[in-house]
């Protein structure tokens, strides 16, 4: 697969991928492919991540205006915390 760059507005260059989630893992699919579930923003300079969520209508296009809109509503990529098994967090019915 091949890494596509698109370069917003004030000038920050995003290397993106489309992806689906299998198994709580995000694997690359290929552009465009009917099969994502998301496209992931990467910026190379800051090392920030942004993750756009498809829709049943979205449109899985790498046309500039598209990819811009959908960067507009990518949200930071939310890391997952290792759960504990702490005997603090449970409540007691008495």
């Amino acid at each position: 697969m091949s890494n596509v760059k698109f370069t917003d507005r004030n000038g920050c260059t995003w290397v993106l991928y489309d992806f689906r989630v299998i198994a709580d893992e995000r694997q690359p699919v290929p552009l465009n492919d009917f099969s994502a579930h998301g496209r992931a923003f990467e910026s190379p300079e800051t090392g920030t991540t942004l993750v756009y969520t498809f829709g049943q209508a979205s449109y899985r296009t790498t046309e500039p205006n598209v990819i811009e809109g959908q960067l507009l509503f990518a949200k930071p990529l939310r890391h997952t915390r290792p759960k504990t098994d702490s005997g603090n967090d449970q409540l007691q019915v008495s």
